[in-house]
């Protein structure tokens, strides 16, 4: 009997590095890895050890026999094409290694407490003597897993328990609800981890009209200071985008009063939606079925859980948003309440940091930020908004390794 893992996976790879047979892929380094698709578990090699639902920080590794049977056939196609791994060839992986810092405590500043940040801080307690300040403007540890995941992901959100064990550590520093511009230069280095918020848009007229998935997210999640979203009205709303934000949209419009409820959403948000009539949703793709970026899994979760309540449109390219509806490029309109938009997210300049407007980037070297010795970053505002939230581990792992190199040699690789 094997394991499997499940749909909710975060892709934090943890599996991967406790497997003793190498059975999870894809792996850090491999093609797919960060793409925001699972992990998956290959029965052929799998002992049924049980390592790596012990450290999956989101359970989504579970025995087979208590796995959807989908789950359990998902695993096993991934392997499908592909010969068995010889289960003792280790040369394929590795845990990476590092060298302490030495020369005492040094002074570091993590800025932002979302997942990039979290791993990253970490990380510096792991491989350094470092003393890290960590700084959010926001109040909770968590950001994305917090205020971005589906309320009906809760397993997902599990993670946040660990993050506020990082925040406790002796070494840590923590003060939230702080502008890193309020404090003075007294760091050796600035990990910065401020994610990409900020919707990308369509370009369309009328969009100024439409409901960003930035602002709808953050308003079911419960994001303080996020803006209650005003006129929602059905009976069917547009959803724009492929991705599984945009699937969960769709799948919080459609859900009835009983299973917002059992969410645990919060009343007001929960009244919004009752009142806003939406019975129908149309998820509309730019490209077709086959680039879209939802996973699988999710896809098959919206479709179960909301049935033919919704309709999906590929090959379909918006030119104006008015109150009569959504019109494409064919001249064909979709007569809707609401459009909304979830194409995606970018990232923003950050103040004495160089920025590429068309990646939404801070520009950088393994983390180094370019022209800047003493900067590094994590997360989305170093490789662009992709890859699930596990994925920050990896990412916070090799800027980790640039500081702890840097702060050995004579040049920063970002110089």
């Amino acid at each position: 009997m094997s394991y499997a893992i499940s749909g909710e996976c975060c892709s934090d790879a943890s599996c991967v590095a406790v497997c003793p047979m190498n059975s999870i892929h894809p792996s850090p380094g491999e093609p797919g890895f960060g793409t925001g698709a699972s992990l998956f578990i290959d029965p052929r090699t799998c002992i049924d050890c049980g390592a790596c639902a012990d450290i999956c920080p989101v359970d989504a590794a579970q025995p087979a026999d208590r796995s959807a049977v989908e789950d359990v056939q998902r695993n096993a196609a991934y392997f499908a094409e592909q010969e068995p791994l010889d289960a003792m060839d280790l040369d394929s992986w590795g845990e990476p290694s590092y060298e302490l810092w030495g020369g005492g405590p040094r002074r570091v500043l993590v800025v932002g407490a979302g997942p990039a940040g979290m791993y990253a801080t970490r990380e510096l307690l792991l491989r350094t003597s470092a003393e890290v300040t960590l700084v959010d403007r926001l109040e909770h540890v968590g950001g994305l897993v917090r205020y971005g995941v589906a309320p009906d992901h809760p397993s997902t959100k599990q993670i946040i328990r660990t993050f506020e064990r990082i925040v406790r550590h002796d070494r840590v520093r923590w003060l939230p609800g702080t502008d890193a511009g309020e404090l003075p230069d007294e760091f050796d280095a600035v990990v910065h981890a401020v994610g990409a918020r900020r919707s990308r848009r369509l370009g369309i007229v009328g969009e100024e009209a439409a409901r960003t998935a930035e602002e709808f997210v953050a308003w079911y999640n419960g994001r303080p200071g996020a803006p209650v979203p005003a006129d929602l009205a059905g009976p069917r709303a547009v959803v724009v985008g492929n991705g599984n934000v945009a699937l969960d949209l769709a799948r919080i419009l459609l859900s009835d009063e009983q299973r917002l409820r059992s969410m645990q959403v919060p009343a007001a948000v929960r009244d919004v939606l009752a009142a806003s009539g939406v019975k129908e949703v149309v998820l509309l793709g730019r490209r077709g079925p086959e680039e879209a970026a939802y996973t699988q899994s999710a896809l098959q979760e919206l479709l179960a859980t909301v049935g033919d309540r919704v309709e999906l449109r590929y090959h379909a390219r918006p030119t104006s948003w008015t109150p009569e509806g959504l019109t494409l490029d064919d001249g064909t309109t979709i007569a809707a309440g609401n459009l909304f938009t979830a194409i995606g997210f970018e990232g923003q300049p950050i103040d004495g940091l160089p920025f590429d407007p068309d990646r939404g980037i801070v520009p950088n070297v393994r983390g180094a930020v370019v022209g800047r010795p003493g900067h590094y970053v994590a997360g989305w505002i170093k490789h662009g908004a992709r890859g699930g939230i596990g994925v920050n581990k990896a990412c916070a792992q090799e800027t980790v390794m640039t500081l702890v190199s840097s702060s050995r040699a004579l040049v920063s690789p970002g110089s």
